[in-house]
């Protein structure tokens, strides 16, 4: 993200804190400055690990219970990475796919907007389920790793 996206996420985020009674406190702001900065979703361990090179860093504790709080205010999401771990990202508005290169990690957001109301429609009769999500991430390589 750029300078002034990162800016714009952590004010969105702050803003969201505190019109649910949670005060900013200096391990939150730094978990959230960690995750809006980043180019790639980062596990929680990749967060504490990033942490420890600033010149204050944090507990692992402080890493997890701040992550809580950011998905139970649906601020951040789950990424699936290659190789089976889940990584955080911030939740992005409106209906975006995730592009992951399987190499470094990288992502790219991309639109969501291809039409997939009638397949979900098809599983639905196949299945009886009632789908309310759905999730879709692409992998490949980037044009750094590529060339």
């Amino acid at each position: 993200m750029t300078p002034s996206n990162v800016e714009q996420v952590l004010n969105t985020w702050q803003d969201s804190l505190h019109q649910h009674g949670y005060r900013m406190t200096r391990p939150r702001r730094q978990v959230m400055e960690i995750i809006a900065a980043s180019e790639t979703a980062l596990t929680p361990q990749e967060i504490y690990q990033k942490s420890l090179e600033l010149e204050r860093s944090l507990g692992i504790a402080s890493v997890y219970r701040t992550l809580e709080m950011l998905e139970e205010l649906g601020l951040i999401q789950q990424i699936h990475q290659p190789g089976g771990c889940h990584g955080i990202w911030p939740t992005l508005e409106g209906h975006k796919h995730h592009l992951i290169c399987r190499d470094c990690g990288q992502m790219q957001v991309i639109e969501g907007n291809v039409d997939i109301d009638g397949y979900i429609t098809a599983i639905e009769k196949q299945t009886g389920y009632r789908v309310d999500d759905h999730w879709l991430q692409f992998f490949g390589r980037c044009d750094g790793c590529l060339n």
